[in-house]
This record gives C-alpha cells, structure tokens and sequence, in this order.
C-alpha cells in the first residue's frame, strides 16, 4: 500500500525523482512509484501541440509489449479517447464505460490484454506539450485510495516526471524552436491578430517590402508554407 502520509509522500518522491541523472531512470521510478499506488503498468506519454496532423508523441510504458504492439498496427492514436483535446482539459480520467462509449472495440481490445482497471492524469508544460501518465491493473478487486487523493499523487508524478525530462534535455519535450528576431516577433504577433502586410507596416511604421522580407524570412526558417501556418505554430507553443 502507498505510504498514507501525502506530505511525507511528496518530499520522498520529489528526492527521488531530483536522484536522477539519465532518462530512463524515469521509468523505474514511474514503475516503483505506480506499483506502490496498487497498479501493475503505466505509460507516461508526451504530446506536443504541433504539427497539428500527426502531433509530436513519446511514450515510455510498462504496459505488455502485445498490447503495444496492437496499439500502433489499430493506429489506436487516432481514437483513443484519453488523447481528445476536451477530455484532456478534464485533468483526472478514471477509464469507465462513459470515457470509452464512442470506443467500444478499442475498450474491448485493452481489457482483453489486461488493462481492466485504470485511470489517467493529463498534466500541461510550459512549453504546451501534454503530459499524460495512465496506470493500469489486471484485477477489477481491491482498494485503491481515494479518486481526489489518487489524482493529486498521479498529478505531482507526472508533473515531476515532465520537469525531470526538462531538466535533462530530454528531445522528447523539446519545444518547437522558432530562432526570432524581435522584428519578427513583432511582425509574427500582429501576423497571428489576422493583420494584413499593409497593416504590419503602418503599426510598426516600416514598409511593406520590409513586412513581406521579414515573413519570407520566417517561413525559411521554420520551413513552412505560408505566413499562416507559422502564426498557428507560434500561437500552439506559446510563442505568442
């Protein structure tokens, strides 16, 4: 059983998780920390905001390799209910039939590999990229803490978690890089508040040539197609 003390809890696991010098040390903690909490499997999924077709992803996971091999060859990304915008803003998911209404057969498939029983915690960096740490068991008997207790210690980990790679540079929560001069924030902010070139120039009192040269600039830069696309980037990752 988890230690009950939240408190003690958390400085325990924050030493523990500030212990770590390599990545794939997170794992081993994710896997003691969620086994403690009654839990056979996590995974600890890092999603960044772009591209917006097909989103940056990492995972790290104990789940059993079958069930991960089934989970890309169903392109299960794609329907899975915990990775929609809207149940992410929820924050704590506990895996229900009401989560998995509109997703029968993928619900079916994970019981079937042994996730009866699980939850996740959805957690936001400063970099926009979403955290999210699932845990999972293979019996539907037992007791597990409280829901708001349960949430609070899934929050803190997978917060530390999302730090710890921060901390280490890890590429998987590495934030789009868009390099700018601050003209071209500028040009890039009134670009994202639907400003035309024209506009640009008379508000910053320089030329349109120079609006247009600076957009171009941009669009080298971080290989997009148009002044748009950079703009709903920028916005995505916090840039403006």
């Amino acid at each position: 059983m988890p230690e009950r003390d939240f408190f003690s809890w958390r400085r325990k696991t924050l030493a523990a998780f500030q212990s770590i010098t390599q990545a794939c040390e997170i794992t081993t903690t994710l896997h003691h920390q969620t086994q403690a909490l009654e839990f056979d499997y996590f995974a600890f999924c890092v999603r960044h905001p772009v591209p917006f077709t097909r989103p940056k992803t990492s995972v790290i996971s104990t789940y059993p390799q079958a069930w991960l091999d089934r989970y890309h060859a169903e392109n299960y990304f794609a329907v899975d209910p915990v990775l929609r915008p809207e149940n992410f803003m929820r924050g704590f998911l506990p895996w229900n039939d009401d989560l998995f209404a509109d997703t029968p057969a993928f619900w079916d498939a994970a019981r079937d590999h042994g996730l009866r029983r699980g939850m996740t915690q959805c957690v936001m960096s400063p970099t926009r990229a979403a955290g999210l740490l699932s845990v999972a068991r293979s019996s539907l008997q037992g007791k597990l803490l409280p829901e708001d207790e349960l949430s609070a210690r899934l929050h803190y980990l997978a917060e530390l978690s999302l730090m710890t790679l921060a901390r280490l540079q890890d590429p998987c929560v590495g934030a789009m890089t868009m390099k700018l001069s601050k003209r071209e924030r500028e040009i890039l902010q009134w670009t994202g508040e639907g400003k035309t070139s024209a506009e640009i120039a008379i508000i910053l009192s320089i030329s349109e040539n120079t609006v247009n040269f600076h957009q171009k600039n941009m669009q080298k830069k971080c290989n997009a197609p148009n002044k748009t696309q950079i703009a709903c980037y920028a916005a995505a990752v916090g840039i403006i």
